[in-house]
């Protein structure tokens, strides 16, 4: 049983998991390793300290946060019951569970002998983007990612290949800002909890995350560069984070073109795209990282629209809301297009649609692909109220420090990535963060 084993072992378990939920492009018998390695994190808590089994609190939350979509489920049955919403529904149960364990499990000795795996991991994913980079450009062997893209469109291909863009370092994750979404929040931990960083990981790691172009790195670079310069206009003291996060944003401009680095590369010869001139580094895009976009701009207005009238719709429901919000007026399009078609197109082009427009949202629903949106529109005005009160909690208790105002950040950062649920992943990350950015003054 694992509570038998020593801590160094649950350690590197609990390494090993975050490792196959690293693992996001690949599949094992139509199962992703994503999902194999949250099970894992659960089972490892779970065993580990069955105590939580037993902790009344967590029942209750759980209660709260599933009871709108319990309320949205009984009047239909539960042949309504599907993967989807078993899902979300194991990623809240899991997240309270995770977080309690990795709450009550992180003292100082285990957290030096957990931080040290956790380089040593960091190092793995970093290297691993880093060539699969060069690999996609170079046509060099790399695994069959075996996954579906993140797309409307369910059996797409993962896309490896941006015809008249800079190439994105993406790892082993479907996107490059996925890759960014696991990497970062791990060496945001590495870095305000080392005293001094390993100065291979801190460079392969700042080459991996820049290479993503993210937007949202740079948003959250950019904001803990100004933490870091308050804090040393205040202390007169240069943090040893300073230096791995402007190099995440110097690697970040970065912009490499695939055809005009290796114009013959397969994607280019298929494409018929000739090469120009090599973009070392760029700076054109720069203005990009502050513009919405549709994209973000279709969700902030449905936020919007819906926070008028805030009322739960189940965890299973935001997404449809959302492509009923953005596809209205096609459909109204569509019923005045069909209701003036000839009788002869009507039956010979009957499933078919008539007009401009997205009409994908017919037939998938977008998501929001924002934590907060998709929980405050999931579990209503609760979950706002429940987490002011939290951040008010948070605040009364804790002194207004550098490591307060790191680890606020990295707790934001899991609100805005398009992972729009909490799950076993950003429990232990929050839990470990916790514990040694705010508790463990022995490893500073």
């Amino acid at each position: 049983m694992f509570m038998t084993l020593k801590n160094e072992t649950v350690n590197i378990l609990l390494i090993l998991s975050i490792f196959f939920y690293g693992l996001d492009s690949y599949s094992v018998f139509d199962v992703p390793f994503s999902w194999i390695g949250l099970a894992l994190i659960l089972a490892i808590a779970v065993v580990k300290d069955l105590r939580i089994l037993f902790n009344l609190n967590l029942y209750l939350l759980i209660v709260l946060f599933l009871m709108p979509t319990l309320f949205a489920i009984i009047p239909i049955g539960l042949s309504e019951i599907n993967m989807n919403l078993f899902l979300r529904a194991f990623n809240i149960i899991s997240f309270l569970i995770v977080f309690q364990f990795s709450l009550n499990y992180f003292s100082s000795a285990n957290s030096s002998n957990f931080l040290d795996l956790l380089q040593k991991l960091i190092l793995i994913f970093s290297l691993f983007a880093i060539y699969t980079y060069f690999a996609q450009i170079y046509d060099l062997p790399e695994f069959v990612r075996n996954r579906s893209n993140t797309g409307l469109l369910g059996d797409s291909l993962q896309t490896t290949f941006w015809q008249y863009e800079p190439h994105r370092a993406m790892g082993s994750f479907r996107e490059p800002v996925l890759l960014s979404s696991v990497l970062l929040p791990l060496y945001f931990v590495y870095l305000f909890t080392i005293e001094k960083p390993d100065r291979v990981t801190f460079i392969i790691a700042s080459l991996a995350i820049g290479l993503t172009r993210s937007d949202l790195v740079r948003v959250y670079c950019i904001l803990f560069f100004i933490l870091l310069m308050v804090d040393y206009l205040k202390n007169k003291k240069i943090h040893s984070a300073l230096l791995p996060i402007l190099l995440i944003l110097f690697f970040s401009l970065i912009g490499i073109r695939e055809c005009d680095l290796n114009p013959q590369s397969r994607d280019c010869l298929n494409s018929n795209i000739e090469s120009s001139e090599i973009e070392a580094i760029v700076f054109n895009d720069i203005d990009e990282t502050i513009e919405i976009g549709s994209d973000r701009s279709d969700v902030i207005n449905y936020f919007a629209f819906s926070f008028r009238s805030l009322s739960p719709q189940g965890i299973t429901n935001t997404n449809i809301g959302f492509s009923d919000y953005l596809s209205y007026e096609m459909k109204n399009e569509m019923y005045l297009t069909n209701r003036t078609l000839p009788r002869y197109l009507l039956s010979r082009y009957e499933a078919k649609n008539f007009g401009t427009g997205n009409y994908s949202l017919l037939e998938y629903s977008p998501n929001v692909q924002n934590l907060f949106v998709n929980y405050s529109l999931s579990f209503g005005s609760f979950f706002i109220v429940f987490l002011f009160l939290l951040i008010c909690n948070f605040w009364i208790s804790e002194d207004k420090n550098l490591n307060f105002y790191s680890f606020l950040l990295l707790v934001f950062f899991f609100f805005l990535i398009p992972i729009e649920e909490l799950n076993a992943f950003s429990a232990l990350i929050m839990g470990v963060g916790y514990n040694m950015i705010i508790k463990d003054k022995s490893l500073k």
